[in-house]
Protein backbone atom coordinates (compact mmCIF):
# COMPACT_ATOMS: atom_id res chain seq x y z
CA UNK A 1 0.00 0.00 0.00
CA UNK A 2 2.44 2.13 0.76
CA UNK A 3 4.79 2.23 -2.30
CA UNK A 4 1.52 2.70 -4.26
CA UNK A 5 0.87 5.84 -2.33
CA UNK A 6 4.62 6.66 -2.94
CA UNK A 7 4.16 6.17 -6.99
CA UNK A 8 0.74 8.06 -6.92
CA UNK A 9 2.86 11.20 -5.16
CA UNK A 10 5.64 11.05 -7.47
CA UNK A 11 2.86 11.12 -10.67
CA UNK A 12 0.86 13.98 -8.87
CA UNK A 13 4.17 15.84 -8.82
CA UNK A 14 4.74 15.97 -12.46
CA UNK A 15 3.75 19.04 -14.89
CA UNK A 16 0.29 19.44 -16.02
CA UNK A 17 1.10 19.48 -19.43
CA UNK A 18 0.28 17.12 -22.11
CA UNK A 19 4.42 16.40 -22.23
CA UNK A 20 4.56 15.98 -18.12
CA UNK A 21 1.11 13.03 -18.89
CA UNK A 22 3.56 11.42 -21.19
CA UNK A 23 6.04 11.28 -18.43
CA UNK A 24 3.24 9.65 -16.32
CA UNK A 25 2.62 7.35 -18.90
CA UNK A 26 6.17 6.35 -19.02
CA UNK A 27 6.37 5.58 -15.10
CA UNK A 28 3.01 3.64 -15.05
CA UNK A 29 3.57 1.53 -18.70
CA UNK A 30 6.72 1.51 -18.35
CA UNK A 31 8.08 -1.22 -20.79
CA UNK A 32 4.45 -2.94 -21.21
CA UNK A 33 4.07 -0.69 -23.97
CA UNK A 34 6.73 -0.30 -26.71
CA UNK A 35 6.24 1.31 -30.18
CA UNK A 36 7.40 -0.42 -33.12
CA UNK A 37 8.31 2.13 -35.54
CA UNK A 38 9.02 -0.56 -38.53
CA UNK A 39 5.59 -1.93 -38.15
CA UNK A 40 4.02 1.34 -37.33
CA UNK A 41 2.22 -0.39 -34.61
CA UNK A 42 2.31 -0.89 -30.40
CA UNK A 43 2.73 -3.67 -28.48
CA UNK A 44 1.88 -4.25 -24.64
CA UNK A 45 3.26 -7.39 -22.48
CA UNK A 46 0.13 -8.78 -20.91
CA UNK A 47 2.78 -11.28 -18.75
CA UNK A 48 2.98 -13.75 -20.94
CA UNK A 49 3.79 -12.79 -24.33
CA UNK A 50 3.82 -9.37 -26.69
CA UNK A 51 0.81 -8.82 -28.55
CA UNK A 52 0.18 -6.07 -31.49
CA UNK A 53 -2.12 -3.33 -30.43
CA UNK A 54 -3.03 -0.07 -32.76
CA UNK A 55 -2.92 3.72 -31.10
CA UNK A 56 -6.36 3.50 -30.34
CA UNK A 57 -5.92 0.69 -27.49
CA UNK A 58 -2.82 2.84 -26.40
CA UNK A 59 -5.01 5.66 -26.40
CA UNK A 60 -7.50 4.00 -24.64
CA UNK A 61 -4.94 2.55 -21.87
CA UNK A 62 -3.93 6.46 -21.67
CA UNK A 63 -7.46 7.62 -20.73
CA UNK A 64 -8.06 4.87 -18.80
CA UNK A 65 -4.39 5.62 -16.67
CA UNK A 66 -5.38 9.24 -16.24
CA UNK A 67 -8.76 8.34 -14.97
CA UNK A 68 -7.66 5.63 -12.69
CA UNK A 69 -4.76 8.23 -11.53
CA UNK A 70 -7.03 11.04 -11.00
CA UNK A 71 -8.66 8.35 -8.48
CA UNK A 72 -5.99 7.46 -6.50
CA UNK A 73 -5.18 10.80 -6.04
CA UNK A 74 -8.70 11.44 -4.65
CA UNK A 75 -8.21 8.35 -2.35
CA UNK A 76 -4.76 9.34 -0.71
CA UNK A 77 -5.39 10.49 2.71
CA UNK A 78 -6.51 14.08 3.63
CA UNK A 79 -3.17 16.53 3.03
CA UNK A 80 -1.32 18.42 5.58
CA UNK A 81 -1.87 22.13 4.09
CA UNK A 82 -3.74 24.16 1.94
CA UNK A 83 -1.46 24.44 -0.91
CA UNK A 84 -1.21 20.24 -0.73
CA UNK A 85 -5.00 20.42 -1.32
CA UNK A 86 -4.86 22.97 -3.66
CA UNK A 87 -2.46 20.75 -6.25
CA UNK A 88 -4.14 17.51 -5.61
CA UNK A 89 -7.38 19.36 -6.71
CA UNK A 90 -5.65 20.98 -9.72
CA UNK A 91 -4.22 17.51 -10.64
CA UNK A 92 -7.65 15.46 -10.52
CA UNK A 93 -9.26 18.53 -12.66
CA UNK A 94 -6.18 18.26 -15.07
CA UNK A 95 -6.34 14.41 -15.16
CA UNK A 96 -10.10 14.88 -16.10
CA UNK A 97 -9.76 16.93 -18.86
CA UNK A 98 -6.43 15.07 -19.97
CA UNK A 99 -8.95 11.88 -21.13
CA UNK A 100 -10.31 14.45 -23.53
CA UNK A 101 -9.11 12.99 -26.83
CA UNK A 102 -6.62 16.45 -27.82
CA UNK A 103 -4.94 15.45 -24.56
CA UNK A 104 -4.82 12.02 -24.94
CA UNK A 105 -3.36 12.24 -28.46
CA UNK A 106 -0.81 14.43 -27.79
CA UNK A 107 0.37 12.83 -24.37
CA UNK A 108 0.48 9.45 -26.90
CA UNK A 109 2.62 10.93 -29.23
CA UNK A 110 4.95 12.24 -26.45
CA UNK A 111 5.13 8.69 -25.18
CA UNK A 112 5.61 7.54 -28.46
CA UNK A 113 8.58 9.62 -28.92
CA UNK A 114 10.17 8.65 -25.62
CA UNK A 115 9.86 4.97 -26.68
CA UNK A 116 11.51 5.93 -29.73
CA UNK A 117 14.33 7.54 -28.25
CA UNK A 118 15.01 4.54 -25.96
CA UNK A 119 16.48 1.69 -27.19
CA UNK A 120 13.95 -1.22 -25.81
CA UNK A 121 15.29 -4.65 -26.33
CA UNK A 122 12.00 -7.21 -27.12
Amino acid sequence: MYSIKKQTIKLLNLPLTDYGNAQRLKLIFGNRWVYLPRYKNWVFYDEHCWRGKKTMHARWAAADAFRLLAKEIYRLPAPPDEYELDKRVRAIAWLTKSQLDYHVNNAVNFFKEMCLNEQIPI
